[in-house]
């Protein structure tokens, strides 16, 4: 049977799971009474794989999303599990209330950068792509069963995406599914209380103090086209795919299969990449792209053009040089002598 844990180390884990690259937990946040050496134990055991130390940080690590699903009954629980097909990793011993839970999303998630994934659907939350997690690495959402429980059939069925994006790296999800309950248990303890309740009023204090003006000739710099920390790989197993991650190749080619056979038939390997076009502007310029994304100009034939041009002319002065040269290396005729008589 799966262990049994409490709400205090169960938001610790969360916590852990949703905190940015970089900006870990704390001796604070391990609930009071729990020993740093089970907390860790715990952390290694459910928590997010910790990249090692000379890794890329944020570039190699998959993305985070927590499902906190209220609200539902044994029976839901049991369909949930079946759709899953596999047991719960932890249970929570006497889950906290449904207010808690919101306190939980509003004063420790969202606090702590999560993108708030609650006003978005089911089918948008599974792709970290869209923009309801305006372009974070985390995000939380919470659903109530029962208000909406549709939205279990939802879940169920993105559960086969779920797991493919998590096999691949590119996406892990936590289901914390709670039941009703009208119990006055807490996520956090009183100790965790008294820090949440200071850190209030430290940002509430921060709201207080006089804006600084901006500079007006400042210009905001534009959004990057792709998330730096996103990854580009260099297959995908469906051309959808291929253009959510490339965004279309940037609006430059189409997504193809590379080892698609020409006679239109199927083949056992699909692996479908970006395709770059080149486009016109409205000057009537050619432009080539290139990249993984079709996002760089490909300048190849005009280095190309400018090298030949560079050798060519290089080749005309060396042969120029050469032939000065020999005419200057030939011999002189001799002088052919004459004799010369004086006139009497």
């Amino acid at each position: 049977s799966p262990p049994a844990i409490t709400p205090s180390l169960a938001r610790l884990l969360l916590l852990q799971r949703l905190a940015p690259s970089g900006r870990g937990l704390s001796l604070h946040d391990i609930p009071n009474g729990v020993g740093p050496e089970h907390a860790v134990s715990l952390i290694s055991r459910f928590g997010k794989g910790i990249p090692p130390l000379f890794s890329d940080g944020q570039a190699t690590e998959p993305s985070q999303l927590v499902l906190m699903l209220e609200s539902m009954d044994d029976k839901q629980m049991k369909g949930l599990e079946k759709a899953l097909s596999m047991s719960p990793s932890f249970t929570i011993a006497d889950p906290p209330s449904d207010k808690a839970h919101r306190d939980l999303m509003e004063l420790d998630f969202y606090r702590a950068g999560v993108a708030d994934g609650s006003k978005c659907s089911i089918q948008q939350l599974v792709n970290p792509l869209e923009n309801c997690w305006a372009g974070k690495r985390s995000a939380a959402a919470k659903f109530s069963i029962k208000k909406n429980p549709e939205l279990l059939d939802e879940v169920s069925k993105h559960i086969k995406q779920l797991l493919r994006l998590a096999k691949s790296g590119e996406l892990q999800t936590t289901i914390v599914a709670l039941p009703s309950t009208k119990s006055s248990s807490n996520w956090i303890d009183e100790q965790q209380q008294e820090l949440r309740r200071r850190q209030a009023e430290q940002v509430i204090s921060s709201f207080d103090r006089p804006a600084v003006n901006a500079d007006p000739t400042s210009t905001p710099k534009p959004d990057p086209i792709f998330d730096p920390n996103e990854r580009i790989k260099a297959c995908y197993e469906t051309k959808e795919a291929c253009m959510a991650s490339t965004r279309n190749c940037s609006s430059h080619g189409e997504c193809q299969d590379k080892y698609a056979k020409a006679d239109g038939s199927k083949n056992t390997v699909v692996c479908f990449s970006c395709h770059c076009q080149r486009t016109r502007s409205t000057s009537g310029s050619l432009t080539t792209w290139a990249g993984p994304t079709c996002a760089k100009k490909d300048v190849s034939v005009a280095f190309w053009l400018f090298a030949g041009f560079t050798l060519a002319l290089v080749g005309i002065l060396y042969l120029a040089i050469s032939i000065l040269f020999n005419v200057g290396e030939e011999q002189l005729p001799g002088v052919i002598g004459a004799g010369v008589s004086r006139s009497k």
